[in-house]
């Protein structure tokens, strides 16, 4: 005699098998900045912050508006907005780009391994970055103009945490350095520093000038001998 449930498995619907074409969940995190998808979104993208960057040679980053911009891109205020819904949105986007072109230039003209000390290794990059600022006022604007928001106050921060994080790494090539647990987190507040300072004189006079960029030079280097020796070794070449 057949027990109860005995057929339940039978009584089961057949299972479905899984579709090869079923979307799959995507692992991207979402983008906080839209990223156009098309050819002709980013041309419109790059339009606006290329009109943005040529109003700044002469407009300050708070009066840009987003007629200006449109008119200077040719495209409607409509699409301006849908791309960047406020101008400390356009900032955020051009000071990270000038921050990566400023990287560039320094990569590019960086001086080959020589036997000079850590001070003066610094003082070359700063004056070599203050030179290329000085020649492009929309980077100005964009990195030591005013900050529109919190937001942009902050991702400023972390690109001053980048930079540290490439000094440092430039730092530990050439010389024997001690350890610290937060060196990348000095090194960003040292670039911090000198920040307030240009900032200070651009926002003043229209540029960064010598006796604020030495102030700034002081003012860091006697931050970071608080970690760093006055004299670190320095490597060979392709040492280790």
């Amino acid at each position: 005699m057949k027990k109860d449930g005995d057929n339940a498995t039978a009584l089961l619907p057949p299972v479905r098998a899984k579709s090869t074409h079923r979307k799959q969940r995507s692992e991207q995190p979402k983008r906080v900045k839209l990223a156009p998808a098309q050819d002709r979104s980013r041309q419109r993208n790059e339009k606006i912050l290329q009109a943005a960057s040529e109003l700044l040679q002469a407009v300050n980053i708070e009066n840009l508006s987003h007629s200006d911009i449109a008119q200077q891109a040719g495209i409607s205020k409509a699409a301006t907005y849908y791309h960047y819904p406020t101008i400390a949105a356009i900032q955020r986007e051009l000071s990270i780009r000038y921050d990566e072109e400023l990287s560039e230039f320094l990569l590019k003209t960086e001086t080959g391994f020589d036997r000079r000390d850590w001070q003066t290794y610094l003082r070359d990059g700063a004056a070599r970055a203050k030179d290329w600022m000085n020649k492009n006022r929309p980077a100005c604007e964009a990195l030591l103009g005013p900050r529109l928001t919190r937001e942009n106050q902050l991702v400023s921060i972390a690109m001053n945490s980048k930079v540290g994080i490439r000094a440092l790494s430039g730092l530990r090539a050439r010389y024997y350095m001690p350890e610290h647990p937060s060196f990348d987190q000095i090194i960003a507040r040292q670039g911090e520093i000198i920040d307030l300072f240009w900032s200070g004189s651009y926002l003043s006079i229209g540029y960064i000038d010598d006796n604020a960029h030495e102030e700034a030079l002081r003012a860091s280097l006697g931050y970071l001998k608080n970690y760093i020796p006055e004299r670190m070794a320095l490597r060979e070449l392709g040492a280790e």
